[in-house]
């Protein structure tokens, strides 16, 4: 004997006298959809989901080059200059040439050029030059202290121009530290210059403006 379909379905939430199959539809949907929210695998499951998505997003962001090297590099350089610092005036003492190399950049390396080499026709090159070489290093004090205008010739090559003094508000350590770089870098070899030396430059000129060639030619004579 076959099972008698009932007349009514009974469905929670459908006015059975107005159901359609749309209807019944819409609401077996809404009854699987709380079904689902309300169960504990699919809790556990989103809870899991969730926390892989995490861990991803710390693994790609720590390990992957591509993914935000800079941030993670700006982090690394951050913890060693955290754990490298030092108080003010302790670790390593810069000799006169380093900090020379620090004056010269600042003060004279955008005529001169960092190599040494200057600008050809306009700014003459520190490197070989014998007004830099020369063994008097009287010459290149003067030079520094006062300033150099007019022509001259360095290297067989003629210039004409004005080179004001840049180290007027320097102390005597602080010019002999640039001298003592100009001598040493580049290829050149002559002695280091100190700071008594300076001193006993400035004694002999004064204050005056910029030297003239002629002025300097007996070094050369």
């Amino acid at each position: 004997m076959s099972e008698e379909v009932p007349d009514k379905l009974n469905l929670p939430g459908i006015d059975e006298s107005k159901a359609s199959d749309e209807s019944i539809v819409r609401e077996h949907a809404r009854l699987r959809r709380q079904h689902v929210a309300g169960s504990p695998i699919a809790f556990f499951s989103s809870m899991a989901l969730i926390l892989v998505v995490v861990f991803a997003w710390f693994y790609l962001r720590r390990h992957m080059a591509g993914y935000d090297a800079q941030m993670y590099l700006s982090e690394r350089g951050a913890i060693h200059a955290f754990n490298t610092w030092e108080p003010a005036g302790a670790g390593v003492v810069k000799s006169p040439y380093e900090l020379g190399q620090e004056l010269f950049t600042a003060r004279c390396a955008s005529c001169h050029m960092a190599n040494g080499e200057g600008m050809a026709g306009n700014f003459p090159p520190l490197a070989g030059s014998e007004w830099v070489l020369h063994e008097e290093s009287s010459l290149p004090i003067k030079v520094v202290l006062a300033g150099l205008g007019g022509p001259i010739t360095v290297k067989g090559q003629p210039y004409n121009g004005n080179m004001v003094s840049m180290v007027a508000d320097l102390d005597d350590q602080s010019v002999a530290n640039i001298v003592t770089y100009i001598r040493q870098s580049w290829g050149n070899e002559a002695s280091e210059v100190t700071a008594d030396q300076v001193a006993a430059v400035k004694d002999e000129i004064g204050s005056r403006g910029p030297w003239t060639g002629p002025e300097l030619q007996s070094y050369f004579e």
